[in-house]
């Protein structure tokens, strides 16, 4: 390794696993630029010896700002890998959305921070701060980005040496960021499932949605799946559907459904009914969404369930859960009316391992314990 005088300049060469490498430094050559040359040449001696050698050269290399710079803000070093994360893995809706708001957050709690002074602990706090308004699942999913983000950055930006994520998403998953108790979830009541479908049939602005929260209730479908539906989707007889494809945000889903896999499931002979009757009704075309929005366009689940939703629930008395519950009330009375759960997870899309632990939570609270008959026996005095 030694430093080369080249004008008004100073060049480090030296070789490394049989490679040779050459950078040149901003400072000109005179005693100040050649102390500045040795310390940089030692630096990188001692991350040879130590294992630590960047192979990139970035990290011995001087800042580079203006045009295409390599010391950049934190927002802006992932404004710069949402488009890589586009092309390397496609990005679905939902996931545009996701990387949106962490940009987002970003944004607002580092503002221009430069992407080298994101540290551990500045993770950390920032994490602490997220969990306060968020999941951790959700907190999770950010982590998994920003990791890859760092990751991606490596040798082309300047960051902080170790990736300040990785850490923080490494207890995420080890012991995980664990919310306060919670309750299992609620499935609606026939009683009140019954009062929700009359609530929106006579409702004067929201009646075009009934015969919509009737497939979801009675199918176990996911809300952009049956957004997403069309009638060419639907078998000749109407007593069976085809699920391979899903809305999420008005916007289709590139994987088809959540998970990606397709899916036929057998209609209760009520949802037949109402489907020769809206068919008949309406006359629609085979690509024609099945039950689109009042204005002909795919139901956005956003906008329905802040204002259609909450609105009937609220004119029903009913206590407030989102409209995937619709999805696990039907699962949840389907076992509690002796549905196989194998069947059952392969009309709805489960895992068939989770369907129980999941759903399959008591309709009505009863003893199932078996009577040992001690009635006979006297208590103790």
């Amino acid at each position: 390794m030694h430093i080369e005088k080249r004008g008004n300049s100073l060049l480090i060469r030296f070789s490394h696993d049989g490679k040779p490498y050459s950078f040149s430094l901003p400072k000109h050559n005179n005693p100040v630029g050649m102390s500045a040359a040795k310390i940089k040449m030692a630096q990188i001696e001692k991350d040879i010896n130590y294992g630590n050698f960047d192979t990139t050269l970035l990290r011995y290399k001087p800042r580079k700002l203006g045009n295409d710079p390599t010391a950049i803000s934190a927002v802006e070093l992932f404004e710069k890998y949402i488009p890589h994360h586009q092309q390397e893995r496609g990005l679905t809706h939902g996931s545009g959305l996701r990387l949106k708001a962490i940009l987002s957050k970003l944004d607002r709690l580092l503002g221009d921070k430069p992407a080298e002074k994101v540290t551990e602990p500045v993770a950390k706090d920032l994490v602490t701060k997220w969990l306060e308004s968020a999941s951790s699942k959700t907190v999770k999913s950010y982590l998994y980005y920003l990791k890859a983000c760092w990751d991606w950055a490596e040798g082309k930006y300047h960051v902080a040496e170790s990736n300040p994520w990785e850490c923080c998403l490494t207890t995420a998953i080890t012991r995980g960021h664990k919310a306060p108790n919670r309750q299992q979830k609620k499935p609606f009541t026939i009683a009140e499932l019954q009062a929700i479908i009359s609530a929106f049939a006579i409702d004067p602005y929201y009646s075009h949605y009934t015969e919509f929260i009737i497939f979801l209730a009675s199918t176990a479908c996911r809300f952009g799946e049956v957004a997403g539906l069309r009638w060419k989707h639907l078998g000749s007889d109407y007593s069976t559907v085809w699920i391979g494809e899903s809305i999420s945000r008005g916007h289709q889903n590139q994987k088809g459904t959540k998970t990606g896999k397709h899916r036929t499931i057998q209609l209760p002979p009520n949802v037949r009914a109402m489907l020769v009757a809206r068919f008949n009704r309406l006359s629609p075309q085979p690509d024609d969404l099945v039950f689109p929005s009042p204005k002909g366009l795919p139901i956005n689940d956003h906008t329905f369930r802040r204002r259609a939703w909450k609105t009937i629930l609220e004119s029903c008395q009913i206590e407030y859960r989102s409209p995937y519950n619709l999805r696990h009330t039907a699962i949840s009375h389907a076992l509690h009316n002796g549905a196989n759960y194998i069947a059952l997870a392969e009309q709805t899309g489960h895992d068939k391992r989770m369907m129980l632990s999941t759903y399959a939570h008591a309709i009505g609270s009863e003893c199932l314990f078996v009577d040992i008959g001690t009635s006979h026996l006297q208590p103790p005095i």
